[in-house]
């Protein structure tokens, strides 16, 4: 077991590779009228790679990313050896509470790079130095800088690593939050870590008991509901939790492809004005996600969770008796009643959130913030 400092360097050649890649891709026939209809909007994804290869600099971001300090934690699960990257801040006050912080797909750790100072330093951007946080954000295993498993694992498997890491930074108590894969990984830390106190989170599918069926008028419409939006929208679900082989060898040798299947996710799931992504995200910060993926080619490894998750189902009946906050996104598709969410959760803290959707942290990170802020004072 080890801790090791941890400095994002990528090669020249790799970055060469992505460059050359995508001024060598072959575009598809855009459909007539397809803005984003039909997937990936042709329009969106031309102006997206004029500004990545013409404005985007990969190394002033990498020294962006670079400015928090990263770490690399070795940890095993049932036998199995992993390592677990980190963004580890400690918090500039009293008594900073460590929370952990993971992200889902197609995230990563860039999500939370616009909390990180006003969580962890709240004194020097008018708040209280008593509402400090120390914040450990991790890549999912699988993803970014973490290390690659051998074959799919589910969230089950990466919480009870992260736990490990937690404790290693020397954290044997502390707060989770999540949203995406990210809250599945929270529900299982509240279900089964003796160190995690109470959980925050941002999405409510993510970890909930299989016998929990809807009962009420309003708990059945909002299952309906659901299952009309996975009709229309579950289509990378099916491919992901069914044959991420064959997704991977699509994928590997094509960042174009990379981009334009995540890029249509920040489209999709995101709550934009009047459609227009840009108006809420920068072009480099959604770069800054996708090149994540590229520089360390993880695409395919990333999309096993939704296999792995089957090896790993929640237990019928389990319940997460631990203190649970829920901030409630209005642009999130996959939305539920309290009263659905607390036959899964000890609900003790429900917040409608006033704009943001699936990517809250970086979509409304001020909301996101004093959200999660608020949360812990709550619990001191």
């Amino acid at each position: 077991m080890a801790i090791r400092p941890f400095t994002i360097d990528i090669p020249q050649s790799r970055l060469d590779w992505i460059a050359r890649r995508l001024d060598e891709a072959e575009w598809p026939d855009p459909a007539e009228g397809e803005a984003w209809a039909y997937g990936a909007s042709t329009a969106a994804m031309r102006d997206l790679v004029a500004h990545w290869r013409g404005s985007y600099d990969w190394r002033a971001r990498e020294a962006a990313m670079n400015r928090f300090p990263h770490f690399l934690v070795d940890v095993e699960v049932d036998g199995v050896a992993y390592t677990v990257h980190c963004l580890h801040v400690v918090g500039k006050g009293p008594d900073p509470k460590p929370v952990l912080i993971t992200h889902g797909w197609p995230g990563s750790f860039v999500e939370f790079l616009d909390i990180v100072d006003p969580l962890t330093d709240p004194a020097a951007h008018g708040g209280n130095a008593a509402d400090a946080l120390t914040l450990v954000i991790p890549s999912l295993i699988g993803y970014g800088f973490s290390s690659k498993p051998a074959k799919p694992i589910g969230p089950r498997t990466i919480a009870r690593a992260f736990d490990q890491a937690m404790r290693q930074l020397g954290y044997p108590r502390y707060i989770a939050q999540g949203g995406d894969w990210g809250s599945s990984v929270s529900g299982w830390l509240g279900y089964e870590a003796e160190g995690c106190e109470a959980i925050h989170l941002n999405f409510t599918f993510g970890w909930t008991r299989p016998d929990a069926q809807p009962e009420t008028e309003e708990e059945i419409a909002a299952a309906a509901n659901l299952g009309g939006i996975w009709q229309r929208e579950g289509g990378y679900m099916a491919i992901q939790s069914t044959k991420p082989q064959s997704l991977a060898f699509a994928m590997a040798d094509n960042p174009l492809g990379v981009a334009a299947w995540i890029l249509e996710k920040f489209q999709g799931w995101s709550q934009l004005p009047d459609g227009d992504l840009w108006a809420v995200y920068s072009r480099d910060h959604v770069l800054d996600n996708i090149m994540v993926y590229l520089v360390t080619g993880t695409f395919g490894t990333a999309a096993w969770l939704y296999r792995g998750v089957f090896d790993e189902p929640v237990p019928a009946g389990a319940r997460v008796e631990k203190p649970v906050a829920v901030a409630n996104f209005p642009g999130e598709m996959a939305r539920f009643p309290r009263s659905t969410v607390e036959k899964s959760y000890n609900v003790v803290r429900w917040v409608d959130m006033p704009r943001g959707g699936h990517f809250a942290a970086m979509e409304q990170p001020a909301l996101f913030a004093d959200e999660l802020r608020a949360f812990v004072r709550s619990l001191r």
